[in-house]
């Protein structure tokens, strides 16, 4: 299987488990990405091999046509039983391929790609995007996406049924019957990972860009939140926030990590007293979304501050594994996180509904989906994948 991302592999947590899933079911892969100059602590393996095109920008629609026509040399010179493509700024290359070599072309959409807050306000850009959609999501393709919501809303956009495969974590640590071994919650020292901190933290894990409310979080931080702040990630917002944080004189109280390996993350992300999954009502992507760090978090059994968007509250009706919130405005936000330290009940409710879910909500139980289209697939090829 020859898969292609534009994002960084080692935080594309969905895709290695992607691999992972792969690699138990018999397949090799070849994982192509971009070189974006950072550490990058993936190495290969026999099953899975890791290339890392450099590309000069690293941005625009130069590097989209760079990427995707060096994407496709590589598409037609590598061994490939099938190639998956994730999101559409890989598509124009694999379909290609997958046509001109006759292999089966999965296509797995992490987001509404023409609804991203970034593409919003840019009519033409935009427009562009849905054009190479149009052009080249044709003809038998299997599709995947991350949520029900965001399945319809693709098909009805897109003109191909979806497959929901939801971005959930593995359940490391959690016996069979869902038992609290993950959240016992060993005594890790943090100061190598966070230095200065002592005592509760609030946590944001995830990109730091538009539409996330990161700004808001920030502002409640400066109104007051019941303990500090910290936002692990990077992305296109991580200059201004620092910027904001020493404007607010906030420096002491909101913490930026930048980027953390996963298995750092889960670490910090466990220890954190509340996570926040906060998005701005403006992209119909994140209206629709249903995002890895909701699982995240009840994985870590950490209950969290999520914004009232469809998928959010369907999962909040069957386990209240936190509070929902209407918006992002910054005394909202603070009021919420003060109702729930000053409430020790309903924070161990959460707890233990965290505990129930987790469960229920991971790769284990998830991937059970993608291993029946797996099994399908491989019917239909060669005895030597």
């Amino acid at each position: 299987m020859l898969m292609a991302t534009t994002n960084d592999q080692w935080q594309d947590q969905r895709m290695q488990r992607w691999c992972q899933t792969l690699v138990e079911c018999g397949w090799k892969v070849n994982w192509v990405g971009v070189d974006r100059k950072r550490p990058v602590p993936l190495k290969s393996t026999e099953s899975i091999r890791y290339d890392r095109l450099r590309v000069i920008p690293l941005g625009g629609p130069v590097f989209y046509s760079i990427f995707n026509i060096r994407l496709f040399l590589k598409a037609m010179a590598l061994p490939a039983d099938a190639f998956l493509a994730v999101d559409a700024d890989t598509l124009p290359a694999l379909r290609l391929a997958s046509l001109i070599r006759r292999k089966p072309l999965w296509f797995d959409a992490h987001e509404w790609f023409t609804e991203t807050p970034e593409l919003l306000h840019r009519p033409f850009i935009r427009n562009c995007w849905r054009l190479i959609i149009r052009i080249f999501l044709r003809g038998k393709i299997h599709c995947f996406t991350v949520g029900h919501e965001l399945a319809l809303r693709l098909e009805q956009n897109w003109g191909h049924p979806f497959i929901v495969l939801r971005n959930m974590p593995s359940n490391k640590g959690l016996d069979h019957d869902g038992t609290d071994t993950e959240f016992n919650k060993p005594n890790i020292n943090l100061n190598p990972i966070i230095p200065g901190l002592e005592g509760p933290y609030l946590l944001y894990q995830g990109a730091l860009n538009i539409g996330r409310g990161l700004e808001s979080l920030i502002e409640a931080a400066a109104l007051g939140l019941p303990y500090p702040l910290v936002i692990a990630g990077s992305g296109d917002l991580q200059s201004p926030l620092m910027e904001r944080i020493h404007r607010y004189n906030l420096s002491n109280k909101v913490l930026l990590l930048g980027a953390q390996e996963p298995e750092q993350l889960r670490i910090i992300t466990s220890h954190a007293f509340l996570g926040f999954n906060l998005l701005e009502t403006q992209s119909l992507n994140y209206y629709y979304s249903l995002a890895n760090k909701f699982f995240d978090y009840v994985q870590a059994g950490v209950p969290q501050v999520c914004i009232n968007f469809p998928e959010y509250r369907y999962y909040m009706e069957l386990y209240r594994v936190g509070s929902l919130i209407e918006n992002t405005e910054p005394s909202v936000i603070a009021q919420c996180c003060h109702h729930i330290v000053n409430h020790k009940e309903t924070y161990k409710n959460m707890q233990d509904n965290c505990r129930q879910a987790a469960g229920l909500w991971n790769w284990k139980q998830e991937s059970s989906i993608l291993q029946n289209n797996l099994r399908q697939l491989r019917s239909t090829l060669p005895k030597n994948v």
